[in-house]
């Protein structure tokens, strides 16, 4: 909608009339220029309303130009390209001078008469104020169209893309193959020599936009281009210059189209990276670690680190917990990589960013009856290069976890992992056996409390003190115990590692 000499003359408030009876109306103004120049042309840009009270028509005499002199100075306006006249009555002229009414119609250039109490300034700001009013416009229905659009090509792929951009950009969209010939277009029924025009313009910019204005058809015309792959052409044809809001829209739309016609292209390659690793496997050769890791890439952080989750003690729930986590990360629009282990555990690769929020998040697509027998333990963020380390680091943490509690991580493993764990249970087991069973039946034959002094003095670090109070002993009875204990295992309490195993040894039979 461009600011007319039809819409200024309809203005209320201007109380503009036009000379004569022009009937080019429609022409659109740029820019109001003042002056009253004999030869004002050459500082004249063309798309102007030149306003003027005609001093420019007057000699050095104060004489008045004849119909030849007005012709002179119509015609060098209208070469210019300026849209329209308007002329100021009521101060060098009572009215506008006949010579120049009939100049004007016989180059058809419109001639508006401005009466003496609307000041120019007043027209200059009109017009102003209706650009800026219909350039907001503009950007409002660009700014409603691409969500309008993007739903589009969601919904209807290519061909409903096309009409929304069609009636966006109030012509006929387009679309080409590489070499030129339309495959698909809205609306229906696109002339045959548009189409030819549209063809002709794509062959010859095969690898760039470009632009042609005619006399009744502009044409726009994009390569729909992706990492060097070129997969046709957008075009648009309309009766009128393309505006800017246009261009924006044209662009938006390629976008899609490009991101539409690159999706199969992405997931073949992928199928084709996820055949090679599958017929490694089947082959009985190692896949190639390397390219196994770009299939998960995607799951990466921008950093491209990961965290496994690990949830333990699922049992046979284990593939219905595995493909529950899966749905909420397609859900959430992300890599879907959650796998059901044999020993009822279920890992999942998230980003090296998630947070506890985000992991509480996708554990809360899973029913309360599931959620409250899982422990769920996460890692530290690793790269992709080292998934199988944060794999048994989230196993470790997960088994330090309460059921039902909160996913554990690493701080939560300090001082029970080795216990958390089935290979850092058997170990200690072991040295239980060896170290604490001997003291255990001691105690059982003979009434004392040589175990529960033992734990009590290696938990408070050896502090005489302190471990008495919590037995509700003397210190010296507390000495006494432990001397005993040194002499029944056979140890030396003064040594670090001694007393390190004896505590292990305690804690696992806790």
């Amino acid at each position: 909608m461009p600011v007319t000499v039809r819409w200024l003359l309809r203005h209320p408030e201007l109380h503009l009339a036009a000379a004569g009876g022009s009937d080019d109306l429609s022409r659109e103004i740029d820019f109001v220029v003042t002056t009253e120049l004999a030869d004002p042309a050459q500082w004249l840009s063309g798309g102007e309303l030149v306003l003027t009270t005609g001093i420019g028509l007057l000699d050095r005499t104060g004489a008045v130009a004849d119909r030849a002199g007005c012709d002179r100075y119509v015609q060098r306006l209208v070469e210019r390209g300026i849209v329209a006249l308007g002329f100021g009555v009521g101060l060098t002229f009572d009215d506008i001078p006949q010579d120049l009414v009939d100049a004007a119609a016989a180059a058809r250039l419109p001639l508006i008469v401005v009466p003496r109490p609307t000041p120019f300034v007043a027209i200059a700001r009109a017009v102003a104020d209706r650009s800026a009013e219909l350039q907001y416009r503009a950007q409002e229905l660009a700014a409603r169209a691409q969500p309008r659009m993007t739903r589009a090509a969601v919904s209807g792929g290519a061909v409903a893309l096309l009409k929304e951009l069609a009636t966006a950009c109030d012509g006929a969209a387009l679309l080409l193959d590489d070499d030129g010939r339309v495959t698909q277009s809205a609306p229906a029924g696109v002339s045959p020599a548009v189409m030819r025009a549209v063809g002709e313009q794509v062959r010859g910019h095969r690898t760039s936009s470009a632009v042609t204005i005619g006399a009744e058809t502009a044409i726009v015309t994009q390569p729909i281009r992706v990492a060097g792959r070129t997969y046709g052409h957008l075009a648009v044809a309309s009766r009128h210059e393309p505006r800017p809001t246009d261009h924006v829209l044209i662009g938006h739309a390629n976008s899609l189209l490009a991101l539409d016609f690159d999706k199969p292209h992405r997931l073949d390659a992928l199928a084709v990276r996820v055949n090679i690793a599958v017929f490694t496997l089947l082959l009985g050769d190692e896949p190639d670690g390397a390219h196994i890791q770009t299939l998960a890439v995607d799951a990466a952080d921008g950093h491209g680190r990961v965290r496994v989750l690990v949830c333990r003690d699922l049992g046979a729930n284990a593939g219905r917990v595995a493909g529950l986590l899966g749905a909420r990360l397609t859900e959430l629009r992300r890599p879907a990589f959650a796998v059901a282990r044999p020993d009822g555990e279920v890992a999942v690769l998230l980003r090296g960013t998630d947070g506890e929020e985000a992991i509480a998040g996708l554990l809360g697509a899973l029913p309360r009856s599931a959620r409250r027998h899982v422990r769920a333990g996460v890692s530290s963020s690793v790269p992709l290069t080292a998934v199988a380390d944060g794999y048994r680091d989230a196993i470790t943490i997960a088994g330090t976890a309460l059921r039902g509690g909160p996913v554990a991580d690493r701080t939560s493993a300090a001082g029970v992992s080795l216990v958390a764990t089935t290979d850092g249970r058997a170990a200690l087991d072991v040295l239980s056996r060896l170290l604490i069973d001997p003291l255990v039946a001691y105690d059982d034959a003979h009434g004392t409390a040589l175990t529960e002094s033992l734990r009590s003095y290696l938990e408070n670090h050896g502090q005489w003190e302190t471990a008495a109070t919590d037995l509700g002993v003397h210190r010296h009875t507390l000495r006494a115990r432990i001397a005993k204990v040194e002499t029944e295992l056979g140890v030396d309490l003064g040594s670090a590692r001694v007393r390190a195993e004896l505590l292990l040894a305690l804690l696992i039979r806790t």
